[in-house]
């Protein structure tokens, strides 16, 4: 959805829109192997160079996958290679047999840790068991935010027994493109003398390659660029490409992959179902919204308005949702309803001003696949698309960074299949979101800060702060970003949130600068199962729900309104107190969180 694109419904009227964005994803070459002795062919006293070794360890020259040696393992301890990584993108690989390994969830993972360096995460492969002959397992698209000690483990994973080969260990780094481009704001980084390159920017008919415009840019590790537009057509279809330009000899020595744009009236708009705005305001049908949405899961499907009504908003129905002023909702179950069922219910949540978004999408290690109808089937998708209460489609879901390539080329085919749809990513409050920036139209992120038992101190309900941030500076704050907030008991050991943290959670989104807001869920593993029917308990979390998305939905004009940082004089506490400012009508509202 950048702003110089245009976004249009699967309807006659709007066929002469053209869909925009990156139109691939940029190649990517790898470094040398950075793994020290990655075969095990060099070795001291029987432990091979640069590895932990210990009981269970031991050199094989009679299994191995290539060379003189394998790292054999029976029922030892894990090893490890310290590493130190420089920021960036990295791939970890090994081939391991496997003979008799493991015993219920127990077994051996390639794991890359970064606590050595002092960051909370480490990066795994499911638990490997059984017997198996020589296999590749990989980790891949492993996100390094910050120059950092690290460490490889070959891993015993709960106490695994049996016994393993392991050989040709390799440790990658995706190195990063000469230049990065990124709409609205692109960012740049040229690798080395900066001196030595310039950064070319031309506009060109998609058609016939005639270029419009160019201009040259002094090379820098990170600049905004405006190209020249005024030539463009309405109806034609335009590449925007940035090159890297050696200034000795004028050669191009890298291209970064075209974002495709084109001119549209901004009153075209009004007859879109969803579309963006100059300010990275969602607007569904030309009209400014903040996104006020709920996930759900489970129920049938029906195709009359009466079955919908009585499900979702009547007292008496499964969901009680009369009095939730939501204005989208998505039910992740429905993936393969049909069309028919799903046209009846956008028809009903129109009717209480709600925009729906159908499912089809990746999860964990897992692509999207067609069992989703969206993806199997364009008569399908372009049915739900001409639907005045369809939205889109989410797409992403927690999704490991490596299925990075397939989520793009699902949402290419939809941009052009329904191109006034949004498509919808909720990444883990993870450095990889920004992976996904261009395979998605709107990215969010799911902080859910109260996992497990309650510590001591309480939960640290600043994480939604945190990852309502990496949303926003994935897409550098230029085009519209959301955050999925808390609506459930995350383990049996943790509790729900009262309604005054689910307030405070979002008024922290609201303050680091969110679009919107989603809550998980009403449906499975939330809400629904509490108890049959609507027992006081399941009554109350509601009732909060309710309350906190009410008093949100009365802000909407000034959440929709431009900030006024400017009326506020001073802040005693700006590490901890944050802020932010909005005027409207004359009067002044002040936003505003405790981050410690």
């Amino acid at each position: 959805m950048a702003a110089l694109t245009a976004l249009a419904p699967a309807t006659m009227a709007q066929t002469n829109l053209i869909p925009g964005g990156l139109t691939a994803v940029p190649p990517t070459a790898l470094s040398p192997n950075l793994a020290q002795n990655p075969g095990f062919e060099a070795n001291s006293g029987g432990v091979p160079t640069g590895w932990t070794g210990g009981g269970g360890w031991a050199l094989d020259q009679q299994t191995t996958h290539s060379g003189s040696f394998s790292y054999r393992w029976s029922n030892g301890p894990s090893s490890d290679q310290p590493i130190f990584l420089k920021a960036g993108i990295y791939n970890f690989s090994a081939w391991i047999k496997t003979q008799g390994v493991g015993s219920g969830n127990a077994g051996l993972r390639l794991q890359v840790d970064f606590r050595p360096g002092g960051v909370g995460q480490w990066f795994t492969t499911d638990p490997i068991q059984g017997t198996a002959d020589w296999t590749l397992y990989q980790i891949r698209s492993i996100v390094v935010p910050q120059d950092l000690q690290a460490a490889l483990r070959l891993e015993n994973f709960g106490g695994a027994t049996g016994t393993a080969w392991f050989d040709d260990v390799v440790m990658l780094q995706q190195l990063p493109q000469p230049v990065a481009v990124f709409m609205l704001y692109p960012n740049y980084r040229p690798g080395g003398d900066f001196g030595r390159v310039k950064i070319r920017g031309a506009l060109k008919d998609e058609g016939t390659g005639q270029q419009l415009s160019s201009q040259d840019f002094t090379a820098s590790a990170n600049f905004v660029a405006q190209i020249d537009g005024s030539g463009m057509q309405a109806g034609r279809a335009y590449q925007v490409v940035f090159s890297v330009v050696d200034t000795a000899s004028g050669a191009v020595t890298y291209t970064y992959p075209a974002y495709r744009v084109s001119k549209v009236a901004g009153s075209a708009r009004a007859s879109m179902n969803v579309s963006v705005d100059a300010k990275n305001r969602l607007l569904v049908r030309g009209t400014p919204r903040f996104v006020l949405g709920v996930y759900d899961s489970g129920m049938g499907y029906g195709s009359d308005d009466v079955f919908w009504e009585n499900l979702l908003w009547s007292d008496s129905g499964e969901r009680h949702m009369n009095g939730l002023r939501i204005n989208f909702y998505l039910n992740y179950w429905y993936g393969a309803a049909p069309a028919p069922q799903m046209d009846s219910l956008m028809a009903n949540l129109q009717k209480h001003g709600v925009m729906y978004l159908q499912t089809g999408n990746c999860f964990d290690k897992y692509p999207a696949d067609n069992a989703f109808l969206i993806n199997s089937s364009d008569a399908y998708l372009q049915d739900i698309g001409a639907q005045r209460g369809s939205a889109g489609y989410y797409t992403i879901d927690e999704c490991r960074a490596d299925l990075r390539n397939g989520g793009f080329a699902q949402y290419d085919r939809l941009r052009r299949l329904d191109p006034d749809s949004m498509t919808f990513a909720a990444l883990l409050p993870q450095p990889d979101a920004g992976l996904w920036r261009d395979s998605a139209d709107v990215l969010s992120t799911d902080p859910y800060p109260m996992f497990g038992a309650e510590p001591a101190g309480g939960y640290r309900m600043s994480a939604v702060a945190d990852g309502a941030r990496i949303a926003r500076d994935a897409v550098k704050d230029s085009r519209p970003w959301m955050t999925v907030l808390q609506f459930f008991q995350f383990t049996s050991q943790g509790r729900w949130p009262t309604r005054a943290e689910m307030r405070n959670h979002a008024f922290m989104a609201i303050v680091e600068g969110a679009h919107g807001l989603w809550w998980w869920s009403l449906g499975d593993n939330a809400l629904a199962p509490i108890c049959a029917g609507w027992c006081a308990a399941k009554q109350g979390h509601m009732d909060d729900l309710k309350a906190v998305v009410s008093e949100i939905a009365d802000l909407e004009p000034v959440l929709l309104a431009d900030d006024a940082s400017g009326a506020m004089t001073a802040n005693s506490n700006t590490t901890n107190i944050k802020t932010k400012v909005k005027v409207v009508g004359g009067k002044g509202y002040l936003l505003a969180y405790n981050y410690s």
